[in-house]
């Protein structure tokens, strides 16, 4: 079973403004969730989201397990990608 990665516009926005080395290593994490996303992820306290660390960044995913969807909310900076 292979998840399917989608990503929302402010996600792909944030990645538009980091460097092109950055976003080749965050996309290679998130795309490396499509086997087996588990190990990778960690749950958020109070809600339905998931936690990705990479580097110094963090995405934040909505982890769709009826339709094996894994939908990238957010990413941004470690110090304010849960602000907001």
């Amino acid at each position: 079973m292979m998840f399917t990665i989608v990503l929302s516009e402010l996600a792909e926005n944030f990645l538009k403004k980091v460097p092109k080395r950055d976003q080749e290593i965050i996309l290679r994490k998130i795309y490396s969730l499509r086997d087996n996303p588990y190990p990778h992820l960690k749950k958020l306290q109070g809600n339905k989201l998931w936690r990705l660390r990479i580097m110094d960044y963090r995405a934040i995913i909505d982890l769709v397990v009826k339709t094996d969807t894994i939908y990238v909310v957010r990413i941004g900076h470690r110090r304010n990608v849960y602000d907001g």
